[in-house]
């Protein structure tokens, strides 16, 4: 990928999630990256973030179609993305399904092989025509907040792995709560920054113990905010409004399945990794919109 110049904002004085000010710095890392913690919402952050000139940059180069595609890393893809539609398969029966971020479109074609009408959308204009062509869905690009898609229109909309990368995701979960039907599902896949593997580095990190690579699982190259399941399940119900059907730690196997008769079981292993989203790196949480009293109970 190209390199650039990094360039940075101003230093934040608020959360950029829920808006208060209360925040402190929580730790920093190799890269001299400071990371802050919100006491109000609890979430942590990159503190100050990338501008967007060089986050553009970063993005147009970010996807490479060609390394993706490989055997291995497409086959353990098709694994975790079709475990992902085993989950939503349980809260709802194919309709009108939106990917933001959908990178190289694998979610699109699983999707659609489920009979879900299928549409993505992502900030590489090259890489989207590219994966249009071969999946034939509509895939947007450009600024998503400027698509200007209906409301009340899709019944799920996906984030895998996207909500650690914009400086504003407050923004992405309002509008995936706007364009989302009554009674639609949120998919969201993050990191866990709360893993037992990282809350390992982290205090490895505070000890002086990792001088060489102290930090390295935030991944501040390109991850801006770290979630935990704890935190991130609390704001989709009080700030956004989301019935929390499913939270989960996602086992990274590609066997992730075995049959019995008619039915598909997980692994016993894979079953308690579920369970306890503490021993997995990333996690994912399945959200229903709701109206409470005849009234959306979202955010504004």
């Amino acid at each position: 990928m190209p390199t650039a110049h990094v360039t940075f904002d101003k230093p934040l004085n608020a959360c950029p999630l829920c808006g208060f000010g209360e925040i402190h710095e929580y730790d920093n890392d190799y890269r001299e990256r400071k990371i802050f913690r919100c006491r109000v919402c609890q979430i942590k952050f990159m503190n100050p973030q990338y501008t967007d000139e060089y986050l553009d940059h970063m993005y147009s180069h970010y996807i490479d179609l060609e390394r993706t595609n490989q055997p291995n890393n497409i086959a353990h893809k098709i694994a975790s993305k079709t475990d992902d539609f085993q989950l939503i398969s349980r809260y709802a029966h194919p309709g009108r399904f939106l990917a933001v971020g959908c990178g190289d479109g694998v979610e699109l074609e699983i999707a659609a092989q489920r009979g879900w009408i299928v549409e993505g959308y992502d900030v590489n204009a090259r890489t989207t025509a590219a994966v249009a062509r071969r999946t034939g869905a509509k895939i947007y690009t450009g600024n998503f907040f400027a698509l200007d898609l209906p409301a009340d229109t899709y019944d799920c909309v996906y984030l895998d792995q996207v909500l650690e990368h914009p400086k504003n995701p407050a923004d992405y979960l309002a509008e995936s709560q706007r364009l989302l039907k009554t009674g639609g599902l949120l998919y969201v896949g993050c990191p866990n920054i709360m893993s037992m593997a990282c809350q390992y580095k982290t205090i490895l990190g505070k000890l002086n113990l990792k001088r060489s690579n102290r930090g390295r699982h935030y991944d501040t190259f390109h991850h801006l905010f770290y979630y935990t399941p704890s935190v991130l399940n609390r704001i989709l119900q009080r700030q956004f409004g989301f019935q929390v059907l499913s939270v989960e730690g996602t086992p990274l196997t590609g066997a992730r399945h075995y049959r019995r008769g008619q039915r598909w079981y997980d692994p016993p292993l894979n079953y308690v990794r579920r369970k306890i989203p503490a021993l997995e790196s990333t996690f994912r949480i399945l959200a229903r919109k709701i109206f409470v009293d005849g009234q959306n109970h979202a955010a504004a």
